[in-house]
């Protein structure tokens, strides 16, 4: 079965100990001044609360562009074990693509009547799509003026990592219409609005630490993300998958019950699951062949194989939804 990196299946685990297995304290950090300690989400004030944090994060980055920061760009290039094979993992790819050309995406479409469809499966009826429209547009909103700003305070605790991806940060309304079809297909009691509250990453997040930092790097954005008041959902640890290498995890706003999914990543793994993006979009697909899977599976296993585990992170538990 392929991984499903938004959502990826449970392992019957227990729920994560506040520190790790073998006891270690999870790292200090700097001591937080008044303009970067953590703000619980239903106290971040909007706009102000956004430049300001974006503006103290630019201040941040600025000092270290020309020094740390490029010093450890440097250092993860050397370090990165897929940096000599991409030429050729790219070419691979390539070649793929000419055997099994693309497949055009449907197109989604709203019509006269304010009905919404996207291909022969996907539809909403004219009071759903307006429910719908509306509650992508509230999660849109409270993605860029709450949930982004407090994600800057976090980025801002630890210069030496950043957040990335922030061009996907907020999933487009077409595919949380598509989401919300689905859900509504396979239950039709529920309304729109309880069929997104299913979805799992409408809001997204991903940060990049250096591999010798990444373990502790990750368990303390973890308590950070706690202590902004969000709510662990789940949390699975992906290393030791053959097709996805990764840490992911899903959180609530208790005051809406937004999710919110946020991706730990290396600089290679980050690059390994760029490059096999499309690769896993055609295994999730109907219409992918058994034989284009098997090769596709394939491709995503050497890709994956080139990523070495970084220190520490086998002693990270996953946290099963409940």
């Amino acid at each position: 079965m392929p991984v499903d990196r938004p959502d990826p299946a449970d392992d019957p685990d227990e729920p994560s100990p506040s520190r790790p297995p073998d006891g270690r304290q999870l790292p200090d950090g700097p001591e937080p001044s008044d303009a970067t300690a953590p703000l619980p989400l239903a106290r971040a004030n909007l706009d102000a609360v956004h430049r300001a944090h974006r503006a103290q994060v630019e201040r941040i980055y600025a000092a270290h562009r020309d020094g740390t920061r490029n010093a450890g760009a440097a250092a993860d290039a050397e370090r990165d074990p897929c940096a000599e094979a991409l030429p050729s993992l790219r070419a691979a790819w390539e070649e793929h693509q000419d055997r099994y050309p693309e497949r055009e995406r449907a197109t989604p479409r709203t019509h006269t009547d304010r009905s919404w469809s996207s291909g022969e499966t996907r539809r909403l009826t004219p009071d759903q799509n307006t429910e719908a429209t509306k509650a992508c547009a509230d999660i849109h909103d409270e993605g860029e003026r709450v949930v982004y700003p407090a994600m800057c305070q976090i980025e801002a605790a630890d210069p030496n990592r950043q957040m990335v991806g922030l061009e996907h940060m907020l999933k487009g309304a077409d595919r949380l219409k598509e989401k919300i079809a689905d859900a509504l297909r396979a239950r039709p009691e529920l309304t729109a609005t309880q069929a997104l509250s299913i979805v799992p990453d409408p809001v997204r997040f991903s940060y990049k630490y250096s591999p010798d930092r990444y373990a502790d790097g990750v368990l303390a954005d973890v308590e950070r993300l706690k202590q902004i008041g969000l709510e662990e959902v789940k949390l699975k640890n992906l290393w030791s998958d053959e097709q996805y290498k990764g840490i992911n995890s899903q959180w609530r706003r208790p005051e809406t019950g937004l999710r919110i999914e946020v991706q730990f990543h290396t600089p290679s793994s980050l690059e390994a699951k760029e490059l096999t993006h499309k690769a896993y979009e055609r295994i999730r697909s109907t219409d992918t062949s058994p034989t284009e899977r098997g090769e596709l599976e394939a491709f995503q296993r050497r890709v994956n194989a080139l990523l070495d585990t970084p220190p520490g992170t086998t002693e990270i538990p996953d946290f099963p939804e409940k």
